[in-house]
């Protein structure tokens, strides 16, 4: 059952405005281009209805039109009731949802919620409750057969209720849709800063498992005001009802502790993250009026802050299955997992302006030893500083709090995780379920003590040498042994994701997952004997893994070029290989990493790096390191000059009916497979098995 995330200020508005009047009566329900995501409800209350008819007004259509001019909202479908005992869509409402699905062609779904008022009857898993009322959740679209009907799960986004819960006022006039650095979502206003400066909470429809994003306007004067996003603290391990409030609280606690004395301003931002300033979001829509807070009161200060909940902690009384409203809201049947280590930020590690590293210019280890022991600042210090000592104004010193995940430590990750911390990556998550073994010695990292240890537990050992603030965690866990609920968690921590496996199938869930959600990945393949390799990177907008990966092979077999082995199985990494040829494609994809990690700003030379292949779609860059491998010879056999260590970047592109890059209104959440580990095999056959389902019924 594929599932529709509803925002529950949403839900209130349709079971107060529908659910409390007897039917038939009517709106429009508008949200997120491309997604099922319902963020606004216009009631059209002029509506001509009687028993068993709703028939829209002009000043619907004529709203919903100035409501998709002002901003990125879209509509998405009507919500309508019915008289008791028939919570499902009539004859005639299968007729109007073709002629509107012919009428706005790019809608690609139809939602069309029933309201009635049977509150008695147990309810289904595309079903929910208010006080009055019951929702059953529908979606219509073309097959070959004509309209298709499909009930959908609602999954709740409970912004609303985690604002209440936080001791914060909540009005139907906040919400806005708007986008955020091209990332739709819905904003609310906050109490204002210390300093007095508006201040916004940002939410996707992924919260609360993705964590929000703090915006604050840093000048006021204009329409459209400059912003500094910053990323709040959060923690998975703290019960989702208290996770706001937990996060609002640390954030004013850490403001406390760090504004400048007589200035009011803080020193650095919030929950140890840096701001990043963007332009503000675009033209908010769903609300006729700009939020403001409600008028007669004083902005509430946010929340105190206490120690966090331990992970079996949950009260009795949960938001999950209470709601902000009343008893409606559903538990979501597939909860995401705890994780097994800590992500909250640390606040030691916050940066004091009043250090500066040394210039570019200064001397060597003498120079460097005499600074550590004269001034103090104590050896890791030093080398948290020495890490940009090189690469001043190359790499971004943000670098420090990025999170990289990373799938695969063997003679690639393990060379690519050094790269990455040694570069001032500050975070990393390493995943590998093997030990190491002594063939593993002649071509990766590992020493003779590391023999029979886990791979991701060696390599961590080793970054610590290096940076000993680093904040490493390791998952000894093949990918297949945890659940897709899992990796959404883990996922949506990290800035970014490398997938660096011999094992195309966790390779397809992790496309998936990060491309579902908008996560940059980096796939490196080794072709047999390490000859050549390919790296493949992904980002929101562009063709994923799979679809480049199959294009380009399919391509170029009917040009008569294949690899000596397939792309289903030609990533053997227990075959013979030099070091010096894997380090070579590894050096490759990790300049790609950092320059994916900079894109949008930072340092040109870096930053810059993979402008021109983002904009042609040059996504997948083949790699020969021996000569005459492949098909190398015949493309750049005329070349002058021409041996080894040879690189093409191919374009490629997206197949239309990809359930991760296709047609919007035919991607699919990876969650909705039944997030049950097991095999990959089973995984890939349940997904195709469910894709089939939902185009061939």
């Amino acid at each position: 059952m594929l599932p529709v995330h509803v925002f529950d200020y949403v839900i209130h508005q349709v079971g107060r405005d529908i659910g409390r009047t007897r039917p038939e009566q009517g709106g429009a329900l508008l949200g997120l281009r491309g997604r099922d995501v319902l963020t606004a409800f216009v009631h059209d209350a002029r509506a001509r209805v009687t028993q068993v008819e709703y028939r829209n007004t002009a000043w619907l259509l004529d709203e919903i039109g100035r409501m998709e001019g002002a901003g990125p909202v879209r509509f998405k479908g009507i919500v309508h009731s019915h008289p008791s005992g028939m919570p499902r869509p009539s004859r005639q409402d299968h007729r109007e949802y073709g002629r509107t699905l012919d009428a706005v062609p790019d809608l690609g779904r139809y939602l069309a919620p029933i309201v009635t008022h049977d509150v008695t009857t147990p309810g289904e898993r595309h079903e929910l409750f208010t006080d009055t009322a019951r929702i059953s959740f529908f979606g219509a679209m073309w097959s070959e057969r004509g309209v298709r009907l499909e009930p959908m799960r609602p999954v709740v986004v409970p912004l609303a209720g985690a604002l209440r819960h936080a001791g914060l006022s909540w009005s139907d006039s906040f919400p806005v849709t708007c986008l955020v650095g091209g990332v739709p979502g819905v904003r609310v206003p906050l109490p204002p800063g210390r300093s007095g400066t508006p201040r916004h909470l940002f939410v996707t429809a992924d919260f609360p498992v993705a964590p929000p994003l703090l915006l604050e306007e840093a000048g006021a004067d204009g329409p459209h005001p400059e912003l500094i996003v910053r990323e709040l603290g959060w923690d998975p391990r703290i019960p989702d009802q208290d996770r706001l409030r937990e996060s609002l609280g640390a954030l004013g606690a850490l403001e406390a502790r760090t504004t400048a004395p007589g200035t009011g301003a803080p020193r650095v931002n919030g929950a140890g993250q840096p701001g990043r300033r963007t332009s503000s979001p675009s033209s908010p829509s769903p609300s006729p009026s700009t939020p403001e807070p409600v008028r007669g009161t004083a902005p509430a200060p946010l929340p105190a802050a206490r120690e966090p909940l331990a992970p079996d902690s949950r009260p009795p009384d949960s938001f999950a299955q209470h709601g902000p409203y009343g008893p409606y809201v559903p538990q979501d049947p597939q909860a995401p997992l705890v994780p097994q280590a800590p992500l909250v930020p640390d606040v030691s590690l916050v940066p004091d302006v009043s250090e500066k590293p040394p210039p570019p210019s200064a001397p060597g280890p003498g120079r460097m030893r005499r600074l550590v022991y004269r001034t103090g600042i104590g050896r890791a210090r030093a080398a948290r500083a020495g890490l940009f000592a090189r690469t001043q104004g190359l790499l971004s010193p943000a670098l420090a709090d990025t999170h990289v995940l990373l799938v695969g430590v063997g003679s690639v990750g393990s060379y690519l995780a050094e790269v990455l911390v040694r570069s001032g990556v500050g975070r990393l998550t390493l995943v590998d379920p093997d030990r190491v073994e002594p063939a593993n010695l002649g071509r990766s990292l590992f020493g003779v003590r590391d023999i029979g240890r886990n791979k991701a537990k060696a390599t961590a050992r080793r970054l610590r040498k290096i940076n000993p603030k680093l904040k490493v965690t390791v998952l000894a866990k093949d990918v297949a042994s945890l659940d897709d609920h899992h990796w959404h968690q883990r996922i949506s921590d990290a800035r970014l994701v490398v997938a660096a496996t011999d094992d195309n199938h966790a390779q397809q869930r992790l496309n998936h997952l990060s491309y579902f959600l908008r996560r940059p990945a980096v796939f490196i393949g080794l072709y047999d004997g390490a000859a050549g390799g390919e790296v493949v990177f992904t980002t929101p907008g562009s063709p994923c893994w799979s679809c480049a990966t199959g294009g380009v092979r399919e391509s170029l077999g009917e040009l008569g070029h294949q690899p000596r082995t397939d792309y289903g199985t030609g990533r053997l990494y227990a075959v013979p290989g030099l070091l010096t040829d894997i380090q070579h494609l590894t050096a490759a994809a990790a300049k790609i990493v950092l320059a994916l990690l900079h894109e949008g700003g930072g340092p040109e030379r870096v930053g810059g790096f993979l402008t021109a292949p983002l904009r042609k779609n040059l996504s997948m860059a083949l790699f020969a390191m021996e000569p005459d491998h492949w098909f190398f010879p015949r493309v750049l056999g005329e070349a002058p000059g021409q041996h080894a260590f040879q690189s093409i970047w191919l374009r490629t592109g997206r197949r239309p009916d990809c359930p991760v890059c296709g047609d919007p209104s035919l991607r699919s959440d990876p969650r909705e497979y039944g997030g049950r580990a097991g095999d990959d095999a089973e995984v890939t056959r349940r997904q195709k098995r469910a894709f089939e389902q939902r185009h061939h019924r």
